[in-house]
């Protein structure tokens, strides 16, 4: 039986100062940011507010609590999304809690203006269900959603950054994987050293560390970089190659990179890495007025090698958002169709982007952030091409055994974030609503 309760304000410092301590933990030695229940040191009884309703502590729209319903009506049980929508006004606008019921560790009821009567989640465990995908959301949903406050931003290359992991110890079991995703996650970047000769990236990808589907591009599932004369790719070249984001030209570029190293034994030809949120961070402090141009006039990408039947052209402001988060970088020097920009902006907007992009480049280009590394056989890297550029030195072949190869491929976020926090497949993980 739901009761009636009375509108009044939910401003209470002290309780919403408890909350915030109890959903989020800092661990120092893993820098971990763990959000924990919405529950525990907040005890008071939630209540209608004028706006919506007051629960643990945090004020929730009407709109939203109607959206969040969990009832079995109103989410489906197999499938965790919303379901049996009406066909109009399916957001519910308009309609207001008018009544407040029964509480327990995960749920709590109410009623609905428009009739309905159901239940919101009040922690993760009532939203994702029970089960060990629980623990892995406390620990890893704002690495997996791509919040700064999560990520470490590096503008050195310290022993976090570029610490090797075990490949042996990386696939002996789904906990010592998911950290080392983590690691890559947070730093943008996680190299691995020891993979087997035999292994190919396939397998490497699907077999040991069970992640994928690869993403497939113009260069299909994996493609072998090695040098070769008149190159269609500047990559194929053993000039070198400057800081930059790959397949910039595609209208989404891909999220994952990953670098096997097959073979070296050419002369020079070193990679190095840097963390182009750190240099943003810096332009936001420094030069905000710059970083704005940069998130809002789009520079043109093209990829039209002759005789390969490829055209690719796409635009992308330098720095993405979303929110007040850093979200993406796009950055390819020899990609970049000027021309194009010449035609799509006047002279005065151009002359701001190009200020902002030439102190944005100067802060990449600053080697004492890069991250320098020759790449031996058996080593592999991850790198989040989103955010972290990635390059190449200069290399000599200087005798006909000397080789550099290289196996690339690329993979979307989607597929990390889904190894990080699932369950087992297989596994029924269903929601407790009929307990509560």
């Amino acid at each position: 039986m739901l009761s009636r309760l009375t509108p009044r304000s939910c401003f209470r410092p002290k309780l919403v100062r408890k909350l915030s301590e109890a959903l989020l933990i800092k661990d120092d030695d893993e820098g971990l940011q763990i959000q924990q229940d919405a529950i525990g040191s907040v005890t008071e009884e939630p209540h209608i507010t004028e706006k919506g309703i007051c629960l643990d502590g945090k004020n929730l729209l009407h709109v939203e609590t109607r959206n969040m319903c969990k009832c079995e009506v109103c989410f489906g049980k197999h499938s965790h999304q919303r379901n049996k929508l009406p066909h109009i006004g399916n957001a519910f606008p308009g309609v207001k809690v008018e009544e407040v019921g029964k509480m327990s560790e995960h749920y709590v009821s109410l009623k609905w203006s428009d009739g309905h009567e159901g239940v919101i989640a009040r922690t993760i465990r009532g939203e994702y269900g029970p089960g060990v995908i629980e623990s892995r959301v406390k620990q890893w949903l704002n690495l997996t959603r791509r919040k700064n406050e999560a990520q470490r931003f590096w503008s050195s290359p310290n022993e976090e950054v570029t610490k090797a992991w075990d490949y042996s110890w990386v696939v002996s079991s789904g906990e010592n994987t998911r950290q080392f995703l983590a690691h890559y996650m947070r730093y943008g970047i996680g190299l691995i050293n020891g993979v087997p000769n035999d292994m190919g990236m396939e397998e490497i990808l699907s077999e040991g560390l069970k992640i994928g589907p690869l993403r497939r591009t113009s260069y299909e599932d994996v493609d072998y970089v090695r040098f070769k004369p008149n190159p269609t790719n500047s990559a194929y070249g053993s000039d070198m190659l400057p800081l930059h984001t790959d397949l910039a030209s595609y209208f989404e570029a891909p999220h994952v990179q990953f670098f096997h190293c097959m073979e070296s034994t050419v002369e020079g030809g070193e990679s190095f890495w840097v963390d182009t949120f750190a240099a943003i961070k810096t332009m936001s402090e420094k030069r905000p007025d710059l970083l704005e141009v940069l998130k809002t006039v789009p520079m043109t990408f093209r990829y039209t090698p002759p005789g390969r039947g490829v055209f690719q052209l796409s635009q992308h402001p330098v720095v993405k958002m979303c929110g007040e988060d850093i979200w993406q970088t796009v950055d390819i020097l020899w990609s970049m169709d000027t021309a194009q920009l010449t035609r799509d902006e006047d002279f005065e907007t151009r002359e701001r982007w190009w200020d902002a992009f030439l102190y944005y480049r100067e802060l990449v280009e600053d080697q004492n952030s890069w991250f320098v590394k020759k790449l031996v056989g058996g080593e592999f890297v991850m790198t989040d091409n989103w955010r972290v550029l990635h390059a190449r030195k200069e290399f000599k072949v200087t005798a006909p055994e000397q080789e550099r190869i290289v196996s690339t491929s690329y993979m979307d976020w989607n597929s990390m974030a889904n190894r990080m926090l699932s369950a087992e497949k297989g596994d029924h993980v269903f929601l407790e609503v009929d307990q509560h």
